[in-house]
């Protein structure tokens, strides 16, 4: 499901069902929250989001639309202010303690606990628990509505990255998911800068998982970004682009792991990627593939093989033809060494080679080198 579809109303309107109908089983209501993207309170609403969001040069396309809509739908929902934030995440914080209640119990019974046993774990009756665990879930609604600004304003920062701005949001409301359940409000830290570490964790991992055709472990990625950050620092530094060996020195590595860094930090391709100011070309029709011949190189390959084992059999005797085609790749795709014809033939390295020379010889004779010129001699 996209971010868009996450948008709609549809999922919002669960939370004006009756308690009956969202508290069927205890199961449903402490499983783990989806993340609700639907609280992207757009700053201007006029639609200049959505043209800070893009680049320069930047295309409109469909997922603009997309992006709008979202912006535009979520612009009701207000920030919160300090001591609403507090509540909300109180009231958060006991879905916590049920799960982290209901897990110890599943163990301690080896079955899954009922509503009875829980509330009785928390001193509460079945209607009390019922009651908290609902404005649990609707407050985690709120917080995660009411931040998800936070979530496309560090994803712009992102973009350009290989994955699309659509999945940076949607990652980045999974992060801002997470932060919501982990947020503890009695240590005194806002909310938004607590969020923040675990919006950017999310949005980043992503790029790490997603950007590259070829995944690279974590820890590489991290290294590619303090070389990008290196060079960056190096060149206001010294006032023009390090070299190598200052880069290494800086980093703290020899100049050979640099360069297999480097290396990394390419790019793949696709084929079918499209060129061309119209994008009307595929990448593919304009790379030459040096092991596919045409129709006419490969008729006159045909032919000159065909001579040339004509001119063989007239010249050489059978074992001189055999070692000629062997070791020239005639017969093989591959040209045999001295000593893999040796073996095929029960002879020393150097009587193969004597029967290559004699051979030759032959060969270079002038009205027969004419005829085999550009092949073997």
């Amino acid at each position: 499901m996209n971010i868009a579809e996450l948008g709609t109303m549809e999922i919002l309107e669960t939370a004006v069902e009756t308690e009956e109908q969202l508290l069927e089983s205890l199961e449903i209501l402490v499983e783990e929250e989806p993340p609700i993207p639907e609280n992207l309170d757009s700053e201007e609403r006029d639609g200049d989001e959505m043209a800070a969001a893009r680049p320069s040069g930047y295309n409109k396309t469909e997922h603009d639309d997309a992006v709008g809509a979202f912006f535009k739908e979520m612009a009701r929902y207000p920030l919160l202010k300090a001591d609403e934030e507090v509540e909300l995440a109180r009231r958060v914080r006991f879905l916590e303690e049920v799960r982290e209640i209901q897990a110890a119990l599943q163990e301690q019974l080896g079955q899954q606990p009922t509503k009875v046993q829980v509330a009785a774990q928390l001193d509460l009756t079945e209607k009390q628990l019922e009651s908290r665990l609902y404005q649990g879930r609707v407050a985690k609604r709120k917080m995660i509505r009411s931040n998800l600004r936070l979530v496309v304003s560090i994803a712009k920062r992102y973009l350009n990255r290989g994955v699309p701005f659509l999945d940076l949001i949607q990652e980045g409301a999974m992060g801002l998911n997470r932060a919501t359940e982990k947020f503890d409000p009695d240590k005194g830290y806002k909310f938004s800068t607590y969020a923040y570490w675990w919006i950017r964790q999310a949005i980043t991992r992503a790029i790490a998982n997603d950007a590259r055709t070829i995944r690279l472990p974590i820890h590489i990625v991290e290294k590619l970004n303090k070389l990008k950050k290196a060079q960056r620092e190096l060149k206001q530094k010294l006032g023009h682009n390090p070299s190598e060996a200052e880069m290494a020195a800086f980093l703290e590595m020899t100049v050979q792991q640099l360069r297999q860094l480097q290396q990394l930090r390419r790019q793949a391709l696709s084929l079918n990627h499209r060129v061309g100011k119209e994008e009307d070309t595929e990448l593919m029709d304009l790379l030459e593939d040096e092991d596919n011949l045409s129709p006419e190189a490969k008729m006159n390959e045909n032919m000159m093989r065909q001579e040339i084992w004509e001119v063989l059999g007239d010249v050489l005797t059978p074992r001189e033809k055999d070692v000629i085609s062997l070791r020239y790749g005639l017969t093989t795709s591959e040209p045999c060494t001295l000593e893999e014809v040796g073996n095929m033939f029960n002879l020393s390295r150097e009587r193969v080679r004597q029967i290559q020379s004699k051979a030759m010889r032959k060969l270079r004779r002038p009205h027969i080198a004419k005829r085999l010129k550009g092949w073997l001699i």
